[in-house]
């Protein structure tokens, strides 16, 4: 679990200004309970804030921040029990979404359409990717209510350690003749791995302040590594 979410919150990527101005809550949990809860907030200018909150080894809170700015050459990785901003070049983030490039196009996969479901007050269409190369099957709940990159913008890169990220992955399935939407509910089962379940609770369009997307004064500053993250 504790892999899972240092995937989370180190596989992110700019992205253009949208439309879409608001706020998405969401939990990550597992067969043992609720292991983070997840706060990512969206300027109309594209910035993009995500908040933590977690249990660090001890048993602790533990709460993280990622700034991802739309302008500029980095984004910034906070922890706030150790008051630390770390810097880190979008270029290795683009550097890792460059790996999996391509790879919807030739993935090995069996599409399961499983019918409709109502996760969180939405209706959705429940549909299972068996993807038959990485042993890996990811359930989604989908929806055209939301813009269908919320989380992509939230936890781009290489999504959860899979070999397909978000935009692969929706490659994908068009080819088998699926259409992309925004998750509202995420169950993802790896190979000998436990089965991680990212469950949107609320997504509100809404004015967000441009503070909120500011660093916290304060904190000691540091400059993380350029190399491309495993």
């Amino acid at each position: 679990m504790r892999l899972a979410l240092s995937c989370l919150v180190a596989m992110l990527v700019a992205s253009p200004a949208l439309a879409f101005e608001g706020v998405m809550e969401a939990s990550l949990s597992s067969e043992q309970g609720i292991a983070a809860r997840v706060r990512a907030r969206y300027s109309k200018e594209g910035d993009v804030r995500m908040d933590i909150q977690s249990i660090d080894v001890n048993g602790a809170p533990a709460r993280a921040t990622t700034l991802m700015p739309s302008r500029g050459e980095s984004y910034f990785s906070i922890d706030h029990g150790q008051k630390v901003i770390v810097e880190m070049p979008y270029s290795t983030l683009a550097t890792a979404s460059q790996q999996v490039k391509g790879s919807g196009e030739s993935a090995n996969l069996e599409i399961k359409k499983l019918g409709k479901a109502t996760v969180s007050g939405i209706e959705t269409r429940h549909i299972r990717v068996i993807d038959k190369d990485n042993r890996a099957v990811i359930d989604l709940w989908l929806t055209q209510k939301y813009p269908a990159d919320l989380w992509t913008r939230a936890f781009r890169g290489r999504n959860l350690g899979l070999e397909l990220s978000d935009d692969e992955r929706s490659k994908a399935m068009r080819k088998y003749g699926v259409k992309p939407g925004f998750s509202m509910k995420m169950r993802v089962e790896q190979a000998g791995g436990v089965p991680v379940v990212f469950l949107v609770n609320k997504v509100q369009r809404a004015p967000v302040p441009p503070e909120v997307f500011a660093l916290p004064e304060g904190y000691r500053r540091m400059e993380g590594s350029s190399a491309p993250q495993p």
